[in-house]
């Protein structure tokens, strides 16, 4: 739990041991899956690990200074499939299920969506487009329970998920313009059901 904790401390904190400080876009590591170098060893360790949050813990431990911490608010997304590049070589990195990773990267593009918004003002149609990601968010926890990840591990994908997306000051801060826009709304629970999986 106490490292779990460090961890989200650590990335939004937006901590770059490597430059001293936040990078530019200009010298921003633009991961891939080869930069999450998959050996034996790693392997292993992963498939070893009880839950996918804590191969998530265990890249992180390794891979951490490929995370974007540049002052792009969305980051790098070369395939332009919604989930910033260093976020999406992390979960590539996964030794899960096809639909599990499939469920995790849903994840990842709905905390991303957030990004792609203005959320400062109080508009209806702010109002409207925070809660039409709310609504992608509960088919997120939807396609999570029906492709059978535990709910423990449900829940603490999603808060690891949460803090490798906003980590850096600005993504904080669109996050929790992101929040406040949403205080007084409630969602309902969906069924564990195929049809909201991406």
């Amino acid at each position: 739990m106490k490292q779990r904790s460090l961890l989200l401390i650590l990335v939004l904190c937006g901590c770059n041991s490597l430059s001293g400080g936040g990078s530019s876009a200009s010298e921003a590591v633009l991961p891939s899956t080869n930069d999450v170098e998959l050996t034996p060893q790693l392997i292993e360790q992963l498939k070893s690990q009880p839950t996918i949050d804590d191969q998530l813990g265990i890249l992180y431990d390794k891979f951490e200074p490929l995370l974007d911490r540049s002052d792009s608010l969305v980051g790098a997304d070369v395939n332009e499939d919604g989930i910033r590049d260093d976020i999406e070589a992390f979960i590539d990195a996964l030794q899960i299920s096809e639909p599990e990773r499939r469920a995790i990267k849903q994840d990842a593009r709905n905390a991303q969506e957030v990004l792609f918004h203005d959320f400062t003002d109080k508009t209806y149609e702010n109002k409207k487009t925070a809660f039409n990601i709310i609504k992608g968010y509960e088919k997120v926890v939807a396609c999570k329970g029906y492709v059978g990840i535990p709910v423990d591990d449900r829940i603490n994908t999603s808060r690891t998920i949460t803090a490798l997306t906003y980590n850096t000051k600005a993504r904080v801060m669109a996050y929790l313009a992101f929040n406040r826009i949403l205080s007084g709304t409630a969602s309902t629970s969906l069924g564990f059901e195929g049809q909201y999986c991406e």
